[in-house]
């Protein structure tokens, strides 16, 4: 059902902080630095379509640069050349339809051609890119001058291109890439050393930083990269290509984990005493930690499960239990298992399905992630979304409350294996006891929910000393419990013991009294109860009879009869009972 799914960086995209949520969730103070935008189950549009997904295209190609009409949601003349201008840049045949393929490179890292007189943020970003290259010193002006033509035809000479000075799209794909030619040096030039920092930098650490993110804590990784000589670019406040190379490197050669980013213990490496020059020798790289967790995704019940390693190093050990949306019987969750691959971003937004957005938003593949309930593109709550959850209601990604959408963004790494299946049995019970609180919608997020008491001990043969009475949905307490513990002991509840009568409770009491002449509907009555009590302590005294050993037979000891077992002691039977 999956067609099309792309998730992009988009660069400093600020998000206003929603009313009261940093009560709780405190948002990046400079407003989200790596939000993405995620194109899924994309339609193919063409000339004549309307509605919100033609709303959004034209929103992208307005941003591009490509459109600069109206955005009306009506795929007319024009947005059909603005497609056709995209299609032409990048080589497809060029039928002004917005094919997938032609919304995966709309949604994606879409370039205009660019070329002297142009201007535009692109142009900015097309400046700052070659200042990091050593091939532009002037100013980031926006401004496609001289200047910039020069940068662009000395890069394409270098790196192999017809040295136009236009910055087409290859050009663009070329300079924004790993896969470049750096300047060439001049042999008469000297080498200026690199001088010790004049002020001793802000050591105080920052909180992640990553592909995308801008700010002074970039500045200042930067700077003590070039300062120990793992950096030779322009020092800016954007954190890209050569700013994660640089890290890797270092991660590399000091030990650590070389994913790129600047988490906690790199933030320290940078800085510690006996950090580890470009030079000199390596420092053993530690023993990888094994992956902590195991995710189960049961859309049947419209949970996640949580599980941890026991003491064999098995994921058995069930840690946390989630309420989840998954995706509607139209656009199903990818059923399987995937392994993450570390890919996160602290807001996403969704302009396939009108736009919208979503906090903590962790990628499970090409087509799903998990996130949170969903925002307007306004940034207020979509009630509608919260009240979703334990349902199915997405086009595919997972969504939970914010808080559990961020224990997964936190928690969960890169090879993390995530099983998604829709043929777990309904357990109604589990459900209820792992629903999220009440929502707060002051706050922004649902109320924590009580810490669950601890379990009472089961005994089938100590029945419950509380007063008796009649059991049915909505009935909690010890009495619960017991005859929870006991239908499954008869194999007739298959459902978690909760202590808490749901319809998997009731369906079992319901067996139970069809096998038995009972009546009481799946409410577990006062007779029903009796009945369940008496054949209980039955068992227990059959159980705890001896058991005779064998008889020796002699001619001078006859042999009597085996006494009958009298309908009293004898145990009560239900249908395909244990």
């Amino acid at each position: 059902m999956k067609r099309s799914f792309l998730v992009v960086l988009v660069l400093l995209l600020a998000l206003l902080a929603l009313p009261g949520l940093a009560e709780s969730i405190p948002l990046d103070e400079e407003g989200p630095q790596d939000a993405v935008i995620v194109t899924s189950e994309a339609r193919a549009l063409k000339r004549d379509d309307r509605g919100d997904d033609v709303k959004a295209l034209q929103t992208r190609l307005r941003e591009l640069l490509y459109y600069n009409g109206p955005v009306t949601g009506n795929y007319y003349a024009q947005t059909e050349r603005a497609v056709k201008a995209v299609q032409e840049a990048y080589g497809l045949k060029a039928t002004g339809n917005a094919d997938l393929e032609t919304l995966d490179i709309i949604y994606g890292d879409a370039y205009r051609p660019l070329k002297k007189g142009d201007r535009g943020e692109d142009v900015k970003a097309l400046q700052t890119r070659l200042s990091e290259l050593g091939y532009y010193w002037g100013k980031v002006s926006g401004s496609y001058l001289d200047g910039t033509t020069a940068a662009i035809s000395n890069f394409q000479k270098d790196n192999g291109m017809d040295s136009t000075g236009r910055a087409d799209v290859p050009t663009q794909q070329r300079l924004y890439s790993d896969d470049i030619v750096m300047p060439t040096p001049d042999p008469a030039a000297t080498p200026t050393p690199v001088p010790p920092p004049t002020q001793a930098p802000n050591t105080a650490y920052p909180g992640k930083l990553q592909y995308g993110s801008t700010g002074k804590g970039v500045e200042t990784v930067q700077r003590q990269l070039e300062y120990l000589g793992y950096f030779d670019r322009k020092v800016t406040s954007g954190y890209y290509k050569h700013t994660q190379a640089a890290v890797k490197e270092f991660q590399k050669q000091n030990g650590l984990a070389d994913d790129g980013s600047v988490g906690e213990e790199t933030w320290a490496a940078l800085f510690a005493a006996d950090v580890v020059y470009p030079n000199n020798t390596p420092r053993p790289t530690p023993e990888p930690t094994p992956i902590p967790y195991f995710v189960e995704v049961d859309v049947a019940n419209q949970l996640i499960k949580i599980f941890r390693r026991d003491a064999n190093q098995e994921f058995t050990d069930l840690y946390k239990i989630f309420t989840a949306s998954t995706g509607t019987p139209s656009f199903p969750s990818d059923v399987g298992t995937w392994t993450l691959s570390g890919r996160t971003a602290r807001w996403a937004e969704f302009p396939t399905w009108g736009g919208g957005l979503a906090q903590y938003w962790t990628k499970i593949n090409n087509s799903i992630a998990f996130h949170s309930f969903l925002y307007g593109s306004d940034r207020r709550i979509n009630m509608r979304s919260v009240n979703r959850l334990g349902k199915t209601a997405s086009h595919g990604c997972i969504r939970l409350t914010i808080q559990d959408a961020k224990w997964i963004y936190d928690n969960l790494g890169q090879g993390v294996e995530v099983w998604i299946h829709e043929d777990g049995l309904l357990d109604p019970e589990l459900k209820h006891a792992h629903r999220p609180g009440s929502f707060n919608e002051r706050a922004g997020i649902h109320n924590a929910t009580p810490e669950p008491t601890q379990a009472p001990v089961y005994n089938s043969a100590v029945t419950p000393q509380s007063e008796l009475r009649e059991l049915k949905i909505g009935s909690e307490g010890e009495d619960v419990f017991w005859l929870q513990s006991r239908l499954k002991e008869l194999g007739l509840y298959q459902g978690t013991v909760t202590g808490q009568y749901r319809e998997g409770t009731r369906d079992a009491v319901r067996a139970y009294q069809r096998a038995n002449s009972l009546r009481g509907g799946g409410n577990a009555t006062k007779q029903t109860l009796e009945h369940l009590y008496a054949q209980a302590q039955a068992d227990a005294q059959a159980a705890a009879q001896p058991t005779a050993g064998p008889l020796t037979v002699t001619e001078d000891v006859p042999m009597t009869p085996a006494p009958t077992t009298s309908p009293e002691a004898s145990s009560l039977l239900v249908e395909g009972g244990n």
